[in-house]
């Protein structure tokens, strides 16, 4: 067998030549599938309209960079992930929710803690004791003004849980 420093230096001209297009040719292919792989997931994350799909990846694979042209100007501007936030923040929004600081899960207005994480997420008002939000500077219920009333503490809260079981 012919080692690999003996074959390199046995080619002629033409040879490099030939080598040479071959390279062009695989760095070529690499990238049209590269290509092809990237317009599938990224139009698999943005619609399930499974037509849309196939018309993506086949247009992906029939003209290439022109392909992918086409693709980023007609396709979904969002992601479905995004579109799933969004439509659970207007849910929220639109059902007298909130969204927890902590974990941006949906929090009744009525709770003063997550279920989901147990940070405090309201502190009731100091005139009318109505829960408040936490980013609210006045009582929307009585006026009153938040004034310099000290959020209880995630940690004191707890300490004060554990030294009133002792």
């Amino acid at each position: 067998m012919i080692a690999l420093p003996e074959l390199l230096t046995n080619l002629t001209a033409g040879d490099w030549l030939g080598l040479s297009l071959k390279g062009v040719f695989v760095y070529f292919s690499i990238l049209w599938v590269a290509l092809v792989v990237w317009v599938a997931r990224d139009v698999v994350g943005r619609t399930r309209n499974l037509v849309f799909q196939v018309l993506a990846i086949v247009l992906a694979i029939l003209l290439n960079i022109f392909g992918l042209l086409i693709y980023l100007i007609v396709r979904p501007q969002k992601t479905l992930l995004e579109s799933y936030y969004e439509e659970a923040e207007q849910k929220a929004l639109t059902e007298n929710e909130e969204i927890c600081p902590h974990c941006e899960s949906p929090l009744p207005l009525e709770f003063r803690y997550c279920p989901h994480c147990s940070a405090e997420a309201r502190l009731p008002c100091t005139k009318c004791k109505k829960l408040m939000s936490n980013n609210w500077s006045t009582c929307a219920y009585c006026g009153a003004d938040r004034g310099n009333a000290k959020k209880p503490n995630h940690s004191e809260k707890n300490k004060s849980k554990s030294a009133n079981k002792k």
